[in-house]
């Protein structure tokens, strides 16, 4: 899976759990915060202000009104902001879209940028800028995946320390192999359905976790055979149906997009149905939607 589409599933994550998110990075902004007035998520305002020339690529930047109850501010933003991969300018573009928002609503904003990718040594925090006798440093805060303690996580009661530790093994994963990348993607799951969260904040997190860790075909099938058998007949959280009908709902696109491939390459037809499983039937109303 492409890290941008990584970036993306914390993109949603982060709006689904957004006060446990809070609670988990940012304490004091958290008890400052005036939950009872909500909040709003203004990534179209975001996506018409920043550079033009940044347009079209697919960034994993939040922000977000929220009202305070000190009364110091009536409402202030909060910049948000997923990399999981290089990007030589990113602390330069993290000061353009400071300098773009802050000229469009005159309000306080706080920065914030995780970084979800494996090297060790990228956590670019600050911008800095000097020119003759004009001088400017522009810092944010950062959390690296990469560095996270498992024991530390495994401690937390806040349902987005299992979200962070689900992209902790993600990076693990990816350096110990599939079979590995299983144990994790199970170990997850047990302490997901032993945690006692609703079941709209279980299926959100599953639903993360199910993305971020994904397997080959034979281990994805394995792993939903594994959580089937263990959540049984008797489903006291109610998600089980809700979870293969996502895994289903993955393996079609996932047939679909390699359909339309070989179709674009015109491999025979027999061979395609082959390769997907699917009917020729199938195959041909594809390839009929295709042409349109």
């Amino acid at each position: 899976m492409e890290k941008q589409t990584h970036d993306l599933l914390w993109k949603e994550i982060i709006e689904d759990l957004f006060e446990d998110f809070l609670r988990f990075f940012m304490t004091d902004l958290y008890s400052n915060i005036d939950f009872a007035k909500g909040y709003q998520f203004l990534d179209n305002e975001l996506a018409n202000i920043v550079d033009k020339t940044l347009k079209g690529k697919k960034f994993s930047d939040r922000l977000v009104k929220v009202h305070l109850k000190d009364g110091t501010e009536n409402w202030i933003l909060v910049h948000l902001e997923v990399q999981g991969y290089y990007e030589k300018e990113f602390s330069e573009r993290m000061f353009k879209y400071f300098y773009r928002i802050y000229d469009k609503y005159s309000k306080k904003i706080v920065a914030f940028a995780i970084f979800t990718e494996d090297r060790k040594d990228y956590q670019p925090a600050t911008f800095d800028y000097s020119f003759y006798e004009t001088e400017l440093n522009y810092k944010y805060k950062t959390y690296k995946i990469l560095e996270q303690k498992e024991e530390e996580l495994l401690a937390s009661d806040n349902p987005f320390a299992l979200v962070v530790l689900a992209g902790l093994y993600q990076l693990k994963g990816e350096q110990e192999g599939q079979e590995r990348k299983l144990e994790f993607k199970e170990q997850l799951f047990d302490l997901l359905t032993a945690k006692g969260y609703s079941r709209k904040k279980v299926y959100m997190i599953f639903k993360f976790l199910d993305g971020l860790l994904y397997l080959p075909d034979e281990l994805e099938d394995k792993f939903y055979q594994d959580i089937n058998e263990k959540l049984g007949g008797a489903d006291k959280l109610g998600i089980s149906e809700e979870m293969t009908n996502l895994y289903q709902t993955a393996r079609n696109k996932e047939k679909l997009e390699m359909v339309k491939n070989l179709l674009d390459l015109e491999v025979e037809l027999d061979k395609i149905v082959a390769a997907s499983g699917l009917s020729k039937e199938e195959v041909e109303k594809i390839k009929k939607k295709a042409r349109h």
